[in-house]
């Protein structure tokens, strides 16, 4: 049998839950609204290194009107190109030596009429790969003493250069996005403070791309590594 007093418990039951439910509805307003709040800074963390891996291509051609000629020729320019890099300083478990190219001209020379042009050409190719990095940038340095010594250096067509590279990023990566991550909360505080508000926690983080470049054309061997940071945080 339902009475007054259940009309008055039901009545009672539904204003409190309702109660409730204003309050959570309010709260998750006020939440959402929190949680649009905030600011979007950057974050750059920039250091300077040296690299670690040094590569240099030496390329050079002889030139001969007969295939043992040809093997002559390239045997003795090798043996030149080692003994500098020897000289140099440079160990032989840093030198491969790869595979020699050899081309026929002799239609080129009947088509062009120019007897003068040798029948055969090859190219050698020398590689250092060293992880001392002074050594081969010295050595690149006085590479003009081949060419004394009559070596035909060369390029290929891809224009290959010596490259200095900088392999331990894994190593200094995680300082420099600390550091980027510091630098973005303190122009955070700044803004913050500008515009009478208080930074709070870190809403979303993301990591752009690690920059390495050369510091200047003069010095390819030093790096400048760039690691920049987009970091939001909340305004309270």
């Amino acid at each position: 049998m339902i009475t007054t007093r259940s009309f008055a418990v039901l009545g009672l039951s539904l204003i409190i839950a309702l109660t409730i439910f204003g309050v959570q509805v309010v709260k998750a307003v006020k939440k959402g609204r929190e949680f649009d709040r905030y600011l979007t800074v950057r974050g750059l963390s920039e250091r300077e290194v040296k690299a670690t891996l040094a590569i240099w291509p030496i390329r050079f051609s002889v030139n001969a009107d007969d295939l043992l000629a040809l093997k002559s020729a390239m045997e003795r320019d090798q043996s030149l190109v080692m003994t500098f890099l020897h000289d140099s300083g440079i160990n032989s478990k840093d030198v491969t030596l790869g595979l020699p190219t050899v081309s026929d001209r002799l239609e080129e020379r009947t088509t062009g009429n120019k007897p003068v042009l040798s029948r055969y050409k090859g190219i050698v190719t020398i590689v250092v790969r060293s992880s001392e990095v002074d050594v081969v940038k010295k050595a690149i340095q006085q590479v003009e003493a081949l060419l004394d010594k009559g070596v035909a250096l060369t390029e290929n067509e891809y224009g290959d250069q010596p490259e200095f590279l900088f392999t331990e990023i894994n190593q200094v990566k995680p300082d420099m996005i600390r550091e980027a991550t510091a630098n973005a909360r303190v122009s955070a505080e700044k803004f913050a403070q500008d515009s009478k508000t208080r930074v709070g926690a870190i809403r979303r983080a993301t990591q752009g791309a690690v920059e390495i470049e050369d510091r200047d054309k003069a010095s390819p061997e030093k790096k400048i590594i760039r690691v920049v940071t987009t970091i939001d945080f909340f305004v309270e």
